[in-house]
């Protein structure tokens, strides 16, 4: 994935309202291989709807631009910046990523200083993280915060509860479905509802990754341990992989 030329398309899938700035397809390193999403907001002024979005486009004396893929307005709309890599991670990982390779990033307009979320703003954030989730195949455990990439130094999106947000994030994906009948060997297709269900209560609740939960199955233990499956661990390992 050189560059992610359909992030707009995606969005707009997800039914959120998309302005594709000129050149985003373009901008940004052509080395981008995004498996996770780093939320941030911008702490730009307080008046306007997107007031960072020429600073996160262009870049400051100190870092060039783009400084993230999307930046979301207040009013919930989303501003496609950029295709390829961005600048916007700094030092810092989660759950063995790292780098700006490695990670979308979404700039969402807010102070930093105490400033609520509107809803409309939130809503659309959960629908830009969901599309890039579900087109991206990314996990939503590889969905973070500035503030659990780098928590010594960064407080942002300040006011969001990253584990809220991604369980709103889940709700947005929806039940898991099988995939087409061309996706390798079909995983999917040999569980049944009940234990898609319990693939996707398990993560929910515990917000583990596949690597985590593997660590709960013992070899030679008996074949269900803290309530999943090895047949379902399994699957939940494919997935992460594809």
């Amino acid at each position: 994935m050189p560059r992610a030329l359909w992030i707009a398309d995606a969005l707009r899938a997800e039914g959120v309202t998309v302005v594709e700035e000129p050149g985003w397809r373009d901008r940004g390193s052509a080395t981008f291989m995004p498996k996770g999403v780093i939320c941030h907001h911008t702490a730009g002024p307080a008046r306007g709807d997107a007031p960072s979005l020429h600073t996160c486009i262009h870049g400051r004396s100190d870092l060039p631009g783009p400084l993230c893929q999307i930046v979301l307005a207040r009013s919930g709309t989303a501003h496609v910046i950029a295709s390829g890599r961005a600048n916007h991670a700094g030092q810092g990982g989660w759950r063995g990523l790292e780098g700006n390779t490695s990670v979308f990033g979404i700039e969402a307009e807010n102070t930093g200083a105490g400033e609520p979320w509107p809803q409309a703003q939130y809503d659309a954030y959960v629908r830009i993280v969901a599309a890039l989730c579900r087109r991206g195949q990314i996990p939503v455990g590889m969905v973070c915060g500035h503030k659990e990439w780098a928590p010594k130094r960064k407080i942002d999106p300040k006011g969001i509860d990253m584990g809220r947000f991604r369980a709103d994030v889940l709700d947005r994906l929806g039940p898991i479905t099988p995939p087409p009948a061309t996706a390798p060997e079909g995983f999917l297709m040999a569980l049944t509802e009940a234990e898609q269900r319990e693939i996707l209560a398990k993560v929910r609740s515990t917000d583990l990754r596949v690597q985590e939960l593997d660590q709960q199955l013992t070899d030679g233990a008996d074949a269900r341990k803290g309530g999943i499956s090895r047949r379902i661990l399994d699957a939940l390992a494919r997935l992460e992989a594809r």
